[in-house]
């Protein structure tokens, strides 16, 4: 089954108009990355204008074959203001704390600026870090979209912060391409590329840290503004977006219908007629969920094909190997070489 949401004219431009914004800088038309995709740069500053992740990406893509440089997600992400999101941006800044403010743009994710993934706080070992998963099996675009992401939520946590949000560790899923220099500069700690999880890890404490332009009655009219902006596309991009949460979480010790439905409190039933109502199926998530996982981990480490197929909830590395060679044609070792 085809997944609709390639098409879902769901995301704001926030990342497309910044990547039009840098491109004069670089020795690049920015109307030569819009062409032919349906919205020209001027609609990129309209704060209505949405584009579907097919139309993102493929001026992503475009972009970075016009601008090589490895280290332009980092650039863009450091560049980015709490304004250049908007209401969600201004709402954060009401927020009393800085765990808060996260909790605020988690909930909204998509309203931030966030192309075609998707990020969950998780804690332990006492440290709690971000984790970011990407919706779509798009290993070309997405070490890009990685530190674009992670270098932005830097520079929002110390903007709400006055400078005092710093991670303890980063670390992401794809090689070192000639950016570590500027990663380290960027974040200030430790960075580890090739690793299984993209993590952007802090200290627990951070999340009391006071907001100073907290505003009750601000935050609250922002709240209300943002949920009548948000309730109408809301219902069916979160039920798909929860089921490949729940699968994504438990990929490596078995995912089924019914335990999903559980958590999701519904039955499988439901659940299956409520997707079904989107345009998808419980198996065609869980697929698109272990086909993006293996890609990435092929694309960007050195793990053994054992270990991936073990990452991506395959106990028989050979039906990992059927079951990509039915995804992309090619068995894992050629797609790898």
């Amino acid at each position: 089954m085809a997944d609709p949401r390639y098409d879902e004219a769901i995301f704001p431009t926030d990342l497309l108009l910044a990547l039009a914004m840098i491109a004069p800088e670089r020795g690049v038309q920015p109307e030569c990355l819009c062409r032919g995709l349906g919205f020209s740069v001027e609609d990129l500053s309209k704060p209505t204008t949405r584009v579907s992740y097919r139309q993102a990406s493929l001026m992503i893509r475009r972009a970075l074959e016009a601008i090589p440089d490895p280290a332009l997600g980092l650039t863009l992400g450091a560049r980015g203001t709490l304004g250049s999101m908007g209401l969600i941006g201004h709402a954060m800044a009401m927020c009393p704390t800085l765990g808060e403010a996260m909790n605020l743009a988690l909930e909204h994710l998509v309203l931030t600026g966030a192309v075609g993934y998707r990020i969950e706080l998780r804690v332990g070992g006492g440290l709690l870090w971000l984790e970011l998963e990407h919706n779509f099996p798009d290993p070309d675009i997405q070490a890009f979209i990685t530190e674009e992401a992670f270098a932005s939520a830097l520079t929002y946590a110390r903007a709400l912060t006055g400078g005092k949000a710093n991670p303890v560790q980063v670390d992401f899923t794809h090689p070192e391409r000639g950016s570590g220099a500027f990663a380290h500069e960027v974040f200030g700690v430790p960075v580890r590329f090739g690793c299984t999880r993209n993590r952007f890890v802090l200290e627990p404490s951070l999340l009391a840290l006071p907001v100073p332009t907290h505003h009750p009655l601000g935050l609250r009219q922002a709240l209300d503004l943002l949920e009548q902006f948000t309730r109408q596309e809301r219902a069916k991009d979160d039920l798909c977006s929860a089921v490949e949460r729940a699968a994504y979480r438990t990929l490596t010790s078995g995912i089924t219908l019914e335990d999903i439905a559980r958590e999701l409190n519904m039955s499988s039933r439901t659940l299956r007629r409520r997707l079904a109502g989107s345009g998808m199926s419980f198996e065609a998530l869980v697929e698109n969920v272990r086909k993006t996982r293996a890609l990435s981990l092929l694309t960007h480490s050195d793990a053994a094909v054992e270990r991936v197929a073990q990452e991506t909830g395959y106990s028989d590395v050979r039906n990992f190997r059927r079951a990509f060679k039915r995804w992309t044609g090619v068995s894992p070792s050629e797609y790898r070489h």
